[in-house]
């Protein structure tokens, strides 16, 4: 059974349900195969803020961290990757939010969601002390991430639940705030709304405990 968090009430969905289709305008693209990137011309690098917090907004001490590899500045078409580390155990979700504010999860994503097995609930799970690089190093993983259009710096949130979950539904950051640290603020907010929806014979609705970290990051 998957579980996906929606601002108020938690659904259960059973069997291997996609991920909204990736929009290939984000800033983050998912791609699920191998595909030449054409060159880009070179633009000035955007000015990249830090977010509040200690580490420059990474997470460090907050039970989670967050680094965007291997820099943090991107080509378009230059390939990105993620590496999240838990300073106490919980299930991992990766949300991108592009220069224009518009939020998309990428972690867990349309191609891990799709294994024919079935959906693994404990697949973002780590341990406290563990960390994942997303994806997989050394090319083993069936997606890939891409730096895309538009231009500008967006940010990665790395989000914690001590509560099984794979899916949550976000709404955009506000384009006056986006680039900005108050989008951090936006976010994690909105995460806090959620709620999870009692199954039959639980105790009433309840809020998962949750960690975030985040990191900015430039396309140019």
């Amino acid at each position: 059974m998957m579980r996906r968090l929606c601002l108020g009430l938690l659904c259960c969905v059973s069997g291997a349900v996609l991920a909204a289709p990736q929009d290939a305008t984000r800033s983050v693209r998912i791609l699920d195969e191998p595909a030449a990137e054409a060159p880009a011309p070179q633009t000035p690098a955007p000015a990249i803020p830090k977010p509040p917090g200690k580490g420059g907004g990474s997470g460090a001490g907050s039970g989670v961290r967050i680094d965007v590899l291997p820099q943090e500045e991107f080509a378009l078409g230059a390939p990105m990757s993620f590496r999240v580390t838990a300073e106490k155990s919980g299930y991992v979700i990766l949300v991108d939010v592009d220069a224009q504010g518009k939020l998309a999860q990428i972690f867990p994503n349309m191609v891990t969601l799709a294994d024919p097995a079935g959906v693994d609930e404990k697949a973002n799970f780590l341990k406290a002390g563990q960390s994942m690089t997303l994806p997989e190093a050394g090319g083993k993983a069936a997606y890939r991430f891409v730096a895309s259009p538009p231009t500008g710096v967006g940010m990665v949130v790395a989000i914690l639940s001590d509560t099984p979950l794979q899916i949550v539904d976000l709404p955009d950051v506000p384009a006056a705030l986006a680039g900005q640290s108050e989008a951090v603020d936006f976010v994690k907010d909105s995460t806090r709304m959620l709620q999870i929806l009692p199954a039959e014979g639980e105790h009433p609705t309840r809020a998962p405990k949750w960690s975030f970290a985040t990191k900015f990051y430039g396309i140019r």
